[in-house]
């Protein structure tokens, strides 16, 4: 048990994939310390306040940039409609009072107080997930979060934007930073959290330049579209170990009608520039946007298979803020927007669909999935032959649990036997 006793106002951030543990936590704090106020930001309430505010406990949400207005609100916290910015219940009612302007300026914001957190702890637990999916890459790392910009000059239909338009940092200021964390907490590798890092090339130039003096390892999303061989080897030059790229189709019908402004042709060859730079790039995939067919499956097996890459594909789930959320809503997909979101967490990983979108049954859309699985992973592995045995002698030892467990056989009978 933590005593929160003593405190003026309790204040969450959230994304709305947390919305049930957001949920239950702040019903316990409301209950426990019902005069303390509670405040909640990020994206989550951004674009999903009303049910936050109805069925949470919480008291105001903060919308969209947080810097300054939680100051104003909480000097202001008897006047609620003097804040710019928020959204609170009035009498059973949500109002949302006038956007804040956004803070043109980013320089002018301090660098984070990193003081307040575990760096140490959070450090260790990074190196340790990602040395457990890399086969041990990142074992050593002292890694931690920056970030260079706010802002995404794409609109994808299947992507919600906490911040209009785009907004950068100087790159001294950004260069300034990741030097004092490279003397004050020993950092190695900097995790670039922008939407997207590589705006343009006089930009990402600029940046190389002044990372490459620190010699620092990063990584950070990219985009097919901003990249090419000069920008990829100075990437690499600098540090550049990993670059994510929102791929999510092959099907140029499919990027058209996720506004991605990509042409389908291009990813192959960049994939392959990106890993001949020696970079390692990180394709982001989704399986089940609207109008994917056995046609696009074929061509997503291809695709994995040209770029010999393992299998990676997350579901297609529409989340609040979004162009595809709203579709889903206004056409009776999404009926119960609560229980929705309450099940958003694990959404993105469910071979399934929270939502299906496509022309296919449930049962046919979960088995084409798997089929599509099989295949590509397949194809991977079968350049591999020591990783195939291994992940055959899984998949058999998985079955055959399954197998032991619907005959009531658990492990502590295996060790008895």
């Amino acid at each position: 048990q933590v005593d929160f006793s003593g405190y003026d106002f309790f204040c969450i951030s959230a994304y709305v994939t947390q919305y049930k543990y957001l949920k239950e936590f702040s019903l316990r704090l409301k209950e426990r310390y019902p005069c303390v106020p509670i405040i909640c930001g990020g994206p989550g309430p951004t674009f999903s306040r009303e049910i936050i505010l109805a069925k949470t406990g919480v008291d105001v949400c903060v919308l969209r940039e947080g810097e300054a207005t939680i100051a104003e609100l909480l000097n202001k916290f008897k006047r609620l409609e003097q804040v710019k910015g928020i959204a609170y219940l009035k009498d059973g009612k949500v109002l949302s009072t006038s956007p804040r302007p956004a803070i043109e300026n980013l320089d002018s914001l301090e660098y984070p107080n990193r003081e307040l957190f575990d760096l140490e702890r959070i450090m260790r637990n990074f190196a340790k997930v990602r040395s457990e999916d890399s086969d041990k890459a990142f074992k050593g790392f002292r890694s931690t979060d920056i970030v260079a910009g706010r802002g995404c000059p794409y609109s994808c239909s299947y992507c919600s934007k906490t911040f209009s338009g785009v907004r950068l940092r100087a790159v001294e200021n950004v260069i300034r930073e990741s030097a004092l964390l490279k003397e004050r907490y020993r950092v190695n590798h900097l995790s670039f959290n922008d939407e997207l890092l590589l705006v343009n090339r006089k930009r990402t130039l600029e940046l190389c330049a002044g990372l490459k003096k620190l010699n620092l390892r990063w990584t950070c999303q990219g985009r097919i579209n901003q990249v090419d061989r000069e920008i990829l080897g100075a990437m690499k030059e600098a540090g550049c170990i990993e670059v994510g790229y929102g791929v999510e189709s092959v099907s140029q019908v499919i990027l058209d009608a996720m506004n991605k402004r990509l042409d389908a042709k291009t990813i192959v060859p960049v994939i392959k520039m990106t890993k001949e730079a020696g970079i390692t790039p990180i394709v982001q995939y989704m399986f089940g946007y609207p109008g994917e067919n056995d046609e696009t499956i074929q061509r997503t097996i291809e695709f994995f298979k040209e770029i010999d890459y393992p299998f990676i594909s997350f579901t297609t789930t529409p989340i609040p803020g979004t162009k595809l959320y709203q579709d889903c809503v206004g056409k009776g997909l999404i009926k119960d927007e609560e229980d929705y979101i309450s099940r958003l967490d694990s959404g993105y990983n469910i071979t399934g669909a929270m939502v299906n979108m496509t022309g296919f049954t449930d049962d046919e859309f979960l088995s084409k999935k798997k089929r599509l699985k099989m295949r590509v992973t397949h194809n991977y592995l079968k350049k591999r032959p020591a990783e195939y045995l291994k992940y055959l002698m899984g998949v058999a030892g998985r079955k055959l649990e399954g197998a032991a467990r619907k005959a009531g056989i658990t492990r502590s009978h295996w060790k008895k036997a």
